[in-house]
């Protein structure tokens, strides 16, 4: 059984949508851990939160091995959804400095992980010592880069350039990020999709992952020298497009340690997406289920 280390905020959020209000959980933790725990892995989540949401806790399974941060107050998001195209989302936030340091990580003396999934929601979260002390102990790294380029101005949240991108991803295996983060992360949003992926690859990372909602997926593998085009499954109904993103990149890191094929890794995240898009919350299915669709789509 592969055992996944995930790591960043819980977060209380307000989700909006089509004339409907859902308040609950969330944060990419809490997503990826509930494809995890559908899927049967060993799973281990460090978070931060404030103590007066302990509650919040309750929502993962009872299969997660739980290492909470405790701060003064927990991350807020409200998430408006203006149209169907998940990645269209306009934020607001309140969010509050509670990084995950160095020393948070004593455990990983004495225990071995498959991967790990480092998922901040802002600059200060997961600081760059760190992920490189992640790295150095043989930890392959999973990225998603939101985190890094969200600023608040006000209350709401806008994407910048990261300006110490070239610092952090030399201690990636695995980056991915949203079409939008693709065009704002280097500051140069003339370069194609493609071309920001070579780019980056470069600087560390042996696979580039860009999400682009219902146009699917790309990835380019360096080791391969190649990108694959991935398409966007269907649903069979649009209900919660919040966490896409955060239960791909699970679903990828799980499959990784099947096979070593970006294509097939790519096509069994989407379908994982499709399938968490059609409930509300976090990923509800089974291998089963997941084998299922991928029959379906071949006949």
């Amino acid at each position: 059984m592969a055992k996944f280390l995930l790591m960043g905020p819980v977060t209380r959020d307000t989700n909006l949508k089509s004339g409907s209000t859902c308040k609950g959980i969330g944060g990419p933790v809490y997503y990826q851990a509930g494809v995890l725990s559908s899927l049967k892995s060993d799973v281990t989540a460090l978070v931060t939160l404030g103590k007066d949401d302990a509650n919040l806790l309750t929502y993962f399974s009872k299969d997660t091995q739980l290492k909470p941060v405790w701060g003064g107050e927990t991350m807020q998001f409200e998430n408006f959804y203006p149209d169907e195209d998940p990645n269209h989302r306009v934020q607001r936030a309140c969010i509050p400095s509670n990084p995950l340091e160095v020393s948070h990580l004593d455990f990983l003396e004495r225990e071995t992980f498959n991967a790990a999934l480092i998922s901040p929601l802002s600059p200060e979260d997961i600081p760059l010592e760190t992920i490189k002390h992640i790295f150095k102990s043989g930890t392959p790294v999973y990225l998603g880069v939101q985190g890094y380029l969200r600023h608040l101005e006000g209350q709401n949240v806008v994407l910048k350039p990261w300006k110490q991108y070239k610092n952090f991803l030399k201690y990636v295996n695995f980056l991915f990020m949203d079409e939008v983060e693709a065009r704002v992360i280097t500051g140069n949003s003339s370069m194609s999709l493609l071309e920001i992926s070579r780019d980056i690859s470069l600087l560390g990372p042996e696979e580039v992952i860009i999400t682009r909602g219902d146009q699917g997926s790309l990835i380019y593998s360096r080791h391969h020298d190649k990108s694959y085009s991935i398409p966007a499954y269907p649903p069979q109904e649009r209900v919660d497009p919040t966490g896409l993103g955060d239960s791909y990149l699970a679903a990828y890191a799980f499959r990784k340690q099947e096979t070593s094929d970006p294509e097939e890794c790519g096509i069994f995240s989407s379908i994982v997406s499709s399938l968490k898009l059609e409930k509300k919350g976090a990923f509800q299915g089974n291998i089963n289920i997941i084998n299922q669709r991928i029959q379906e789509l071949k006949l």
